[in-house]
């Protein structure tokens, strides 16, 4: 087994020499549930930032548990099937948790006495923090991991202070959500679109077009949140990708709370009232709701290349799909963030082969896995092979457009482990007329603010 002696090249806390002499087996994820942070025994310093690390397999047999929420499912049973058949020796088992839940149950899955090897973070200072995740500088060191974008790399960076975006490196992503309108090609020519809308205001346009000959407008499954996608593409319009993300990223003293974002909303309760999204639309998942979109019940659907492949399969040509439109004269920003954000648990007993799993999500062949799925790809290099004139391919068109503008945008609810449910009961609100846009934003960065002790 070859080992490497590395100095952690981040400002993170840098404990005694762990030496990884073996792989053994890790244990069986818990099936009960966890204990909440602060209940297990924590790791120590040590643990959380390795400093002699192997890049080196062997042929011993090794057991990995995975780490993910139930809708990315497909995709990591592939990326699995693709890096076992590498490393036969590696056994890899996923365990899934509903998407609505998962983010707010990884804190306990992570501080379990049996954590899984490999698990999706969404909010990552909120984890970090709490010495819950390996400190993954040394491996980056190792596979040389500094070669990766920039704007990769700073999704997968926290410092010392909670902020993400410099500091040690905590995860690496399988690859990318990109956001966006899905479109029914038959329904548009009815109602004379011939091209995306290229401004805010030529969509409302559309909307109302579509509502006077009698079709949906924007199809959502408010349910689960829906709605979500509109409101905060408009709030990146209003508030600019950088002060969104500063705000995600926990910057200090950001705030959405600003009559900017309140105008914002405001456009989206004036699209409820004036009947752009579905009536039931509180009242319908996202299940439901794309369902509903693929019968031809709706000429537009506000959602991500997570819907790519069902769309791709039960539309064929009639979907298309566009960035949504940016102010006169601005580069297109939408939400674009890791579609499994992958740390290793600081529990782990079996990092150097999570870690081994973790490069290999940059390879050609891991590309091309999740570009199947509907998803861009981690790291660089040939862009995958998909379907000329399809709309996978018009999605990693879109994606490459978007790098390009340097418009990749987190995603709101993901600020800290508890806005989802905040963010999402807010805009149920919104839609059915209960509470105003200023309201809204001020729930919201009270709970962002609570949440992170300010």
């Amino acid at each position: 087994m070859t080992e490497h002696l590395v100095t952690p090249h981040s400002a993170g806390t840098v404990g005694t020499k762990l030496r990884v002499l073996g792989l053994g087996a890790c244990a069986l994820f818990a099936l009960a549930a966890c204990a909440p942070p602060g209940s297990g025994s924590q790791p120590a310093a040590s643990e959380t930032a390795p400093t002699e690390v192997s890049t080196e397999l062997g042929d011993e047999p090794v057991e990995l548990t995975l780490y993910d929420g139930a809708g990315l499912k497909a995709k990591d049973e592939a990326l699995i099937e693709a890096f076992t058949q590498k490393h036969p020796n590696v056994t890899i088992t996923g365990r899934y948790d509903p998407d609505d839940v998962q983010a707010q149950n990884a804190p306990r899955v992570l501080a379990s006495d049996d954590p899984p090897d490999i698990a999706r973070v969404i909010a990552l200072s909120d984890v970090a923090g709490d010495g819950l995740l390996t400190n993954l500088d040394a491996y980056a060191d190792a596979y040389g991991w500094d070669e990766l974008p920039e704007g990769q790399l700073a999704q997968y960076r926290v410092d010392e202070n909670g902020v993400r975006g410099e500091g040690p490196q905590y995860t690496m992503a399988d690859g990318f959500t990109v956001t966006g309108f899905y479109y029914n090609k038959e329904l548009a020519e009815k109602v004379g679109m011939t091209e995306p809308p290229q401004t805010v205001e030529e969509l409302e346009g559309l909307l109302a077009e579509a509502k006077d000959a009698g079709i949906v407008p924007i199809m959502a499954g408010n349910q689960t949140g829906q709605v979500m996608t509109t409101t905060q593409m408009l709030l990146n319009n209003a508030l600019g990708a950088g002060s969104i993300n500063e705000w995600v990223f926990h910057a200090p003293e950001a705030t959405v709370d600003t009559p900017g974002a309140a105008e914002a909303v405001a456009t989206v309760q004036d699209w409820a009232e004036a009947g752009y999204f579905p009536a039931d639309t509180n009242g319908t998942d996202a299940t439901g709701a794309l369902g509903r979109f693929a019968q031809g019940e709706a000429l537009l659907y506000a959602s991500g290349n997570w819907d790519a492949a069902a769309l791709d399969e039960q539309m064929g040509d009639d979907v298309g799909f566009f960035l949504p439109p940016a102010p006169e004269g601005n580069e297109p920003a939408t939400m674009s963030d890791p579609a499994s954000n992958f740390a290793i648990p600081a529990g782990s007993d079996a990092k150097d082969a999570a870690a081994a799993f973790l490069d290999f999500l940059r390879s050609e062949e891991a590309r091309q896995v999740v570009a199947d799925a509907g998803f861009a790809p981690s790291g660089e290099g040939e862009v995958p092979t998909t379907e000329e004139g399809s709309v996978k391919a018009q999605i990693q068109e879109a994606f490459a457009r978007l790098v390009e503008a340097d418009g990749q945008v987190q995603f709101v609810q993901n600020a800290t482990n508890g806005l989802t449910t905040t963010w999402n009961s807010e805009v149920q609100r919104l839609v059915d007329g209960s509470t105003t846009p200023e309201d809204l934003l001020g729930a919201v960065q009270t709970k962002y603010e609570d949440e992170l002790g300010r």
